[in-house]
């Protein structure tokens, strides 16, 4: 069994304990009123604001559709040498899973670099047409269709191209087949061909574990940290709540149906080491832990082909458990491998 699988179990079982003790715990599923009798989960676990982390967002409209995406921006200094962090999310997550991934970067570079951070279509507060067609060729359409929409006529700056699980297969796609100029780094979070192909044969069942309704965000984001889902509550408190919308019955769901998203899980993973391998720009791979490369990337990694970041304290969503780490790691990638501008030539008399 691949470490995701064993992950994904792990989190499986943490829901079925938590479900059987809920005569002593405030956080149920919401299956019939009476569950909720003891009361609702404390102050602690009451959302975050996006703005705490980022400087704005604006709703992206993609010319000639009715496709508007929401996206997230910190707005870096105008230096030509610094790049774009361009991050993709997640099935079932959304842009604000890189919040304090985002704020830290700002951090760490003293506000040079500029941070986009994207809703895919189907998530967030992104509204397309078609909500249901998650195809690699669909996401990665979207991608480009964003970015330039938002540089309309402008040069493009460098782009580093940062992309989570599913993300990481738009990314990859993306940088791989030349659609975009200038993208001078492509980075994949915690998701291995190998792996990903290994655990999609139980995904099914460990998303029928998960509880179809709450009462109050503060619910989702307690079920989201006590399941381990995501580990760090300070995270959960600014990304859980993209992730529910209100219902027919009072309650919340979950805005991304990710049983939709199975016709597509082959097609995002299908050759991703490969195609990582072959992207013409600098490659950074960050993982939970070495067991999830498999043999082509272990042949490219002795290789030199990319650079390997492991932290090991994180679990799948390691932008949201680590978020100093991974944006010690992006930031470092970036300065390793920055683009060396030439002063200009000076005419010798």
């Amino acid at each position: 069994m691949s470490s995701l699988q064993k992950e994904l179990f792990k989190k499986r079982n943490a829901t079925e304990e938590t479900n059987e003790q809920k005569e002593n715990d405030d956080l149920a599923p919401l299956q019939s009123p009476s569950l909720f009798k003891r009361g609702q989960p404390s102050a602690k676990y009451a959302p975050v604001s996006w703005d705490k982390y980022f400087d704005t967002y604006q709703d992206v409209a993609i010319p000639d559709t009715s496709d508007v995406f929401r996206v997230y921006r910190i707005n870096g200094s105008a230096n030509a040498n610094t790049p774009v962090f361009i991050f993709h999310h997640g099935a079932g997550h959304s842009a604000l899973s890189f919040a304090l991934t985002a704020s830290h970067i700002r951090e760490m570079t003293n506000g040079e670099c500029s941070i986009i951070a994207l809703d895919a279509r189907g998530h967030g507060d992104t509204r397309t047409s078609n909500d249901t067609d998650y195809s690699l060729s669909t996401l990665s359409d979207d991608l480009v269709n964003v970015i330039q929409a938002l540089y309309n006529g402008q040069d493009t700056p460098d782009l580093c191209l940062v992309g989570h699980s599913m993300g990481g297969s738009v990314v990859v796609d993306v940088t791989s087949r030349k659609r975009l100029k200038n993208v001078v780094g492509v980075c994949v979070l915690d998701v291995v061909e190998g792996s990903a192909m290994d655990a999609l044969s139980s995904m099914t069942s460990i998303l029928n574990t998960r509880p179809q309704r709450f009462k109050t965000i503060e619910q989702a984001v307690q079920w989201s940290v006590r399941s381990n889902t995501v580990r760090n509550l300070e995270s959960a408190k600014v990304s859980v709540p993209p992730l529910v919308r209100s219902t027919d019955d009072d309650a919340l769901g979950w805005r991304t149906d990710l049983i939709k998203t199975k016709p597509f899980w082959t097609e995002w993973f299908t050759d991703l080491s490969s195609k990582f391998l072959a992207c013409p720009a600098a490659k950074l791979l960050i993982l939970a832990g070495t067991d999830r490369l498999d043999k082509p990337l272990m042949i490219g990694q002795m290789q030199g082909k990319f650079q390997l970041h492991i932290i090991p304290e994180a679990g799948h969503f390691l932008q949201e458990d680590a978020p100093v780490n991974t944006a010690r790691s992006l930031v470092e990638f970036w300065r390793r491998n920055k683009r060396l501008v030439l002063p200009p030539k000076v005419q010798i008399k």
